[in-house]
């Protein structure tokens, strides 16, 4: 179950209590963001405590490994799956020679102010110390910085894992701010790369940039599709430690090469190393990335779907595998339905 259909009652209970069978809340971002903007969700956390059969899932881990003593409840890593797209006797393409971005900018949970600076966010969420403010600051933009900036903030600020929790409006806020920064120097090290970008918030924060064109939005069920026209897919996931955005996989699935934050689950995920290229979401230097592996220079060719990728990655063995770690204990399978 995701966020919609968690905050649904039927009579006087809710959802999840109408079912007899486990029930896991599939977490798509940091758990800070649904904890702030699904209230129902601390509802579901206090029943998780008392009842085994309440679970939480996500496609990233290093928030669980933080966060899940005190959260109290099982929680599982859920990697996310591809959506590629391959129709029978589909005919080859050959990309263009440009890059593409997925995803919006902006609109982040934290409403920062575009023009807003990082000294002026901290001492807005409570942080009047100016020496606590340099070093909180210097710490998030390390260039060995943790890849989770709330945690980066708790430390610095001796927080344990329970009082975090207790300030998600400044983890948020602070949150938002590092994953536009990470996000918009990367794509800012791309100057003279011919990209086109897809989604809403480019235009208004990067300005008219030589080789830049912003395209316009892009159905999720479209962009298996829209990948094969192009020599390569920039992606971030800026603030995730271990897990990456089903773009990924689809790109992958689809042979597109692509470029990507750091992330200690590429290297446990065996996606094919000649279409993968990382960075560091604290010093990205993109353009000279893309000279060096040559990814636009070569001579272009039809883009060859790896269905090797598609096989390995696909949401069916997902779910089938996740299922089969799952214990089902005594007291789960005989749970009546109230």
């Amino acid at each position: 179950m995701g966020s919609v259909p968690l905050s649904h009652r039927l009579g006087d209970g809710w959802l999840w209590e109408h079912f007899a069978c486990p029930v896991t809340v599939y977490l798509l971002d940091a758990i800070l963001y649904d904890l702030a903007r699904v209230p129902v969700l601390r509802h579901f956390l206090a029943a998780a405590r008392q009842d085994p059969r309440l679970s939480l899932a996500s496609p990233e881990s290093g928030y669980a490994q933080w966060l899940q003593e005190s959260v109290g409840v099982r929680w599982d890593h859920l990697p996310f799956g591809h959506f590629a797209k391959i129709k029978p006797g589909e005919p080859a393409v050959v990309p263009q020679a440009r890059l593409c971005v997925i995803g919006t900018i902006g609109q982040e949970l934290g409403n920062n102010p575009a023009n807003e600076n990082l000294p002026g966010l901290l001492e807005r969420v409570g942080l009047s110390d100016p020496l606590l403010r340099t070093r909180v600051q210097d710490a998030l933009l390390a260039s060995d910085a943790d890849a989770m900036p709330a945690r980066t903030v708790s430390e610095q600020l001796g927080w344990n894992p329970e009082t975090a929790l207790q300030h998600l409006p400044a983890l948020i806020a602070v949150d938002s701010w590092v994953k536009r920064h990470r996000r918009l120097a990367a794509v800012r090290s791309l100057q003279g790369v011919p990209v086109d970008f897809f989604g809403t918030g480019w235009r208004e924060l990067l300005g008219d940039v030589p080789d830049f064109r912003y395209v316009g939005n892009i159905k999720h069920q479209d962009i298996a599709t829209l990948l094969r026209h192009y020599r390569g897919l920039v992606n971030f996931d800026p603030n995730w430690q271990h897990g990456v955005h089903d773009r990924v996989y689809t790109a992958c699935a689809m042979g597109t090469a692509v470029i990507t934050n750091d992330n200690t689950a590429l290297g446990e995920d065996h996606l094919p190393a000649e279409l993968i290229s990382t960075y560091s979401a604290q010093n990205p230097e993109l353009t000279e990335q893309v000279r060096d592996i040559g990814i636009l220079g070569q001579q272009p060719s039809a883009t060859t779907p790896r269905y090797d990728v598609m096989q390995s990655h696909c949401w069916t063995n997902r779910i089938a595998k996740w299922m089969h770690d799952y214990p089902i204990a005594s007291n789960e399978t005989n749970h009546q339905n109230p």
